[in-house]
């Protein structure tokens, strides 16, 4: 996993040229949903300071308010005045872009970190989102947070997860290619140990606006945590990185006690690490990662009663692996659903998504009566 990209979920900006496929060929309308270019008297429009009551903040914001979105949900829900449904993947900034742009793109130079962005929203106001009743986090790495599913982070199964309950608020802290342990892995100079701890990520853009003193997280400025999702240590694992399964464990341990003590109240899930698949005879067979270690983390904290194993065995087979070792879509969606059913029976959770599009362009289907 040691292709460095930045975690963006729900993402307005991405720096790094792509094209999307489907079955191999460039899908005609990757991103459908977008809006025409109009102009507009700029004394029409009305300013909102980081601070007024009408704005939500979602996952991680510091003191400068800089993040990967904001969400204004009150757009696109069918009772108000827009009428529209899902905008996952619509235009509503000021001649920008959200589709994977380098420096070379036509148009604003987007991947500069000090030019102000501005977010536009024509003919409407704004409210503050209502939450819901339950927080999750979840932990991890690359295969967290969708590296190479079809549209990386609202491929992945924890952004399936989460927003497939539906009811519940979330923030998935993962970056592609770091370690649990404390160590530059992949191009991220530090790994969870530390990191999670961080308002920013592991990005150069990061860096060069705090260099080697990013701000600590506030973990009061959020809702304490209801579930925490940890699934880390693939590129622990990998021998490029070398690290021993001594310091894997014991940075496991420090981390969920940590949490605990964060928030006492929250039930901490730890996923075995599904690995990769060997081909054995006429077959494949699974090979999990640090299977041990993540037992014996779950065995140091079983009587407090707050840690539980989802075991992650079985769930993919060979072909939900792509070619670059990361799931497939079908693959996120397959460690979503089950881990889903298994919050719902584990804990009385119940589905609510019961009508908003949750995994974007997968509508497929086959039509043809006859070969």
């Amino acid at each position: 996993m040691r292709y460095l990209s930045l975690l963006v979920l729900l993402s307005l900006v991405l720096c790094a040229s792509a094209t999307i496929l489907e079955n191999g060929q460039p899908r005609l309308n990757p991103y459908p949903g977008q809006a025409d270019i109009i102009s507009l008297d700029k004394n029409a429009w009305k300013t909102y300071k980081p601070n007024a009551k009408e704005i939500s903040y979602k996952g991680r914001w510091d003191s400068k308010h800089i993040s990967s979105c904001i969400e204004l949900r009150s757009i696109h829900e069918p009772r108000r005045s827009r009428g529209i449904q899902d905008w996952q993947f619509s235009n509503v900034t000021a001649n920008a872009t959200y589709q994977f742009v380098g420096s070379a793109t036509t148009g604003l130079n987007l991947t500069s970190s000090s030019d102000a962005k501005t977010f536009e929203l024509r003919d409407a106001r704004i409210s503050k989102v209502p939450e819901h009743s339950k927080m999750i986090e979840i932990i991890g790495d690359s295969l967290s947070s969708g590296d190479f599913a079809t549209y990386e982070g609202l491929s992945s199964w924890a952004y399936d997860f989460a927003a497939g309950l539906g009811n519940v608020e979330y923030s998935i802290t993962a970056y592609p290619g770091i370690c649990l342990h404390d160590q530059n892995c992949w191009g991220n100079p530090r790994g969870q140990s530390y990191q999670w701890y961080r308002t920013s990520d592991t990005s150069g853009r990061a860096h060069e606006i705090y260099g080697e003193h990013p701000p600590k997280w506030n973990f009061a400025a959020q809702r304490p945590a209801d579930l925490v999702v940890i699934n880390i240590g693939t590129n622990d694992n990998n021998p490029a990185n070398n690290v021993s399964s001594t310091d894997y464990y014991n940075d496991y341990v420090k981390l969920v006690g940590n949490i605990h003590e964060i928030w006492p109240k929250a039930d901490v899930v730890l996923m075995s690490l599904w690995g990769g698949f060997g081909a054995s005879g006429d077959t494949y067979v699974q090979g999990p990662l640090f299977v041990d270690e993540i037992k014996r983390v779950y065995e140091h904290y079983k009587k407090q009663g707050f840690i539980h194993y989802f075991d992650t065995t079985g769930i993919l087979q060979h072909n939900d692996i792509a070619p670059l070792w990361h799931p497939t879509d079908v693959g996120h969606l397959k460690v979503a659903a089950h881990l889903m059913q298994w919050v719902k029976l584990k804990f009385g959770w119940e589905f609510a998504a019961t009508g908003p599009e949750v995994h974007p362009g997968t509508l497929y289907w086959n039509d043809q009566q006859g070969y």
